[in-house]
């Protein structure tokens, strides 16, 4: 059996070797460093994987919930199919970062092959199945989705394989209970599932009786068994929308979150739907046109999600694909073509619905790809030299994201990804028999604790106490041993981890310190005699530097607003759209004394500036980095007199800028 699938394998080398080929360039370029890019571990990859890890072990999430079919994770949700099918790399390697995203690889992978079946299926041309792999193996989006683990990146690549499997569908009716098991399967990949899955479902079975593909009796038995997959997901809306208890079996738990995520990136439960979908359609458009939706992780810049010379490309395919579409569609064979169309159309009416970045309307990518792949077959059918110079550019490109990808997005991605912390929290750990603190200027630092430490959830579950019980982000401020906060004196016999940009704690009598490559380790002896430690706070009248109260406290002018696209700790951030005009600002009053402004700052281009300013005088500026990952950003220290008014403000600049964790520390 083996030598002949090895000679079947073979065969089609020496046929067509350019597919294998490509492919074999797209396995490298996914597979290269996997280890150690994108450098640390984002947080919700250490949620996903540390959530499998516990169920895997002990059959409950860190919430203490019966494998549960959706993970409640910080509060919101996180959805749970990437954790149940990662198990098996968990089991067989441990919990480490490329036990989490080996199966985003092995993904990545397979939906190289599927998107090759697909096009090889949907198109008569020799060389469509070569440009196909050729295009979906350089593309920016799909190496960068394939090498982090991100859960949501699980859904696009499912909705792919089950195209692939209605296609086959059309010489044999029976792959159809494969084409809707997958299908349903999806529903528990990603909440944005909850709208794509029933319309795609519901166009894809007009168009196939429309076509005499499918039988009204085939249609019933199709339906039972979606719905039979599908019910516990709809158990779980249900219950999650209409506050309902959850419902616990032996073989699953249907959980109920603080609150449901879908509600806050969906703009079908606003109250402002015609708006927003305006608004939607205005961000998607710009996604679209300019290839970034300005987070690092999901596209670097100027290569977007699919190079710029991509979208002219896809506007051919899909003039190309409606018109060959429209031409045959009382014939069998069109319902392939129509298909894609149709999950093309539905993906855009997804848009508009949901707050856009490029996680979140991935959908999109697979036939957007398809669409670029038709339009260069075509045009290289009739103006071959354009299309072996557009070949040659798209390669060009490919060289110079990879050369980016591999020499200069670790540099910029690590600090957003929290490169070394793992380290310092296993040195600390190890090291510290005493309480051991995390700095709160990483996002959710309990969870690479419980990552790395591979802590018991029922000993978690013993001692965690949140710092806000019942919302959509719950924060620890302690479990165990651990401490989550920031320290200026680290006690006796205690670690302190803080980040290698944050102004160090006073170093107490007999302190030593570990720096790592982001993070540092202050360890202290039990023979410390110093003061014992009191966190630090914002100081005084200065309120909401989280922004997590909205607008609390601070004045915004017109362009500029708080949003939860993007924060860089807790579940919100304020944003300032281009321009010098546009400000954010807060007064406050403070005791005489000496105060140091920080802030975590984002952005799309240069000019912006913070400062703070009294007694009309401006006491300190300065302008903020250009950068689209979160930097920390701090003033030099100033002196304000008793009872004076003074002034922290923000100002646009050449780019978007986001703002979060503004502090006044004293």
């Amino acid at each position: 059996m083996v030598s002949g699938v090895f000679n079947r394998v073979y065969k089609f080398f020496r046929s067509q070797p350019w597919p294998v080929l490509l492919f074999l360039l797209g396995a490298i370029v996914r597979i290269l460093y996997i280890t150690s890019i994108p450098p640390g571990l984002n947080q919700d990859e250490a949620s996903i994987g540390y959530d499998a890890y516990a169920i895997l072990h002990y059959g409950m999430d860190r919430n203490g919930v019966h494998l549960p079919i959706h993970l409640i994770a910080w509060g919101s949700g996180q959805n749970a199919l990437y954790a149940y099918l990662s198990m098996p790399f968990i089991l067989l390697f441990g919990l480490t970062p490329l036990s989490v995203r080996a199966l985003s690889l092995i993904m990545g992978l397979l939906g190289m092959l599927f998107f090759y079946l697909i096009m090889k299926r949907l198109s008569a041309s020799t060389g469509a199945g070569t440009a196909a792999m050729f295009f979906i193996a350089i593309n920016p989006w799909h190496i960068m989705m394939s090498r982090w683990a991100l859960e949501s990146n699980l859904f696009p690549t499912m909705i792919l394989i089950s195209v692939y499997f209605l296609l086959r569908a059309f010489a044999n009716p029976r792959w159809l209970y494969a084409f809707t098991g997958m299908l349903a399967l999806s529903l528990y990949a990603y909440g944005t599932a909850y709208f794509f899955v029933p319309l795609f479902a519901l166009g894809t079975a007009i168009l196939l009786l429309y076509s005499k593909v499918l039988r009204p009796r085939a249609l019933v038995w199709n339906f039972v068994w979606f719905a039979v997959l599908a019910l516990p997901i709809l158990l779980f809306i249900i219950i999650n929308r209409y506050a309902m208890q959850d419902i616990a079996t032996p073989l699953f738990t249907i959980p109920k979150l603080t609150t449901p995520r879908v509600e806050e990136i969906s703009s079908v439960f606003g109250g402002r739907l015609w708006q927003a979908a305006a608004d939607n359609l205005t961000a998607f458009s710009k996604l679209m046109w300019s290839g970034s939706d300005g987070l690092a992780w999901n596209s670097i810049s100027p290569y977007g999600y699919a190079y710029p010379l991509a979208l002219p490309f896809a506007l051919l395919g899909l003039t190309v694909l409606l018109h060959s579409w429209w031409a045959s569609r009382r014939e069998r064979e069109s319902a392939g073509r129509g298909a894609v169309l149709l999950w093309f159309l539905v993906a855009v009416l997804m848009a508009l619905i949901t707050t856009v970045n490029i996680n979140r309307i991935n959908i999109i990518f697979y036939p957007f790809i398809m669409l670029v792949s038709t339009g260069f077959v075509w045009l290289a059918g009739r103006v071959k030299g354009i299309a072996i110079l557009a070949a040659a550019g798209f390669a060009m490109m490919f060289i110079l994201f990879s050369n980016t990808y591999f020499r200069e997005f670790p540099e910029r991605i690590g600090p957003v990804f929290y490169e070394s912390l793992g380290e310092a929290v296993q040195y600390a750990s190890e090291h510290s028999s005493g309480e051991v603190y995390l700095t709160n200027q990483v996002n959710m630092p309990y969870i690479y604790v419980l990552f790395y430490e591979q802590i018991s959830p029922h000993d978690f579950l013993k001692s965690v106490q949140y710092a806000n019980p019942g919302e959509a982000f719950q924060r620890v401020s302690s479990f165990g041993r651990y401490r989550f906060d920031d320290l200026n004196r680290v006690p006796a016999n205690a670690a302190y981890i803080y980040a290698n940009t944050a102004a160090p704690p006073a170093a107490s009598a007999g302190s030593r310190v570990k720096r790592f490559a982001n993070y540092s380790v202050m360890l202290t002896s039990e023979q410390n005699g110093g003061p014992q430690d009191t966190p630090k706070t914002a100081a005084f009248e200065f309120v909401n530097g989280g922004f997590e109260e909205g607008t609390a406290g601070w004045s915004f002018s017109a362009g500029t607003g708080v949003a939860v696209n993007n924060p860089f700790a807790g579940s919100k951030l304020a944003y300032l759209d281009p321009g010098t005009e546009n400000i954010v600002s807060q007064a406050f009053t403070a005791p005489a004394g000496e105060y140091r402004l920080t802030v975590m700052s984002s952005s799309g281009g240069s000019g912006g500036k913070i400062g703070i300013r009294a007694a009309g005088k401006l006491l300190a500026e300065t302008e903020l980095p250009a950068a689209e990952a979160y930097q920390q950003v701090t003033l030099p220290a100033v002196t304000l007199e008793q009872g004076i008014q003074a002034e922290v403000y923000i100002t646009g600049g050449n780019g978007w800028i986001n703002i979060d964790e503004v502090r006044v520390e004293r």
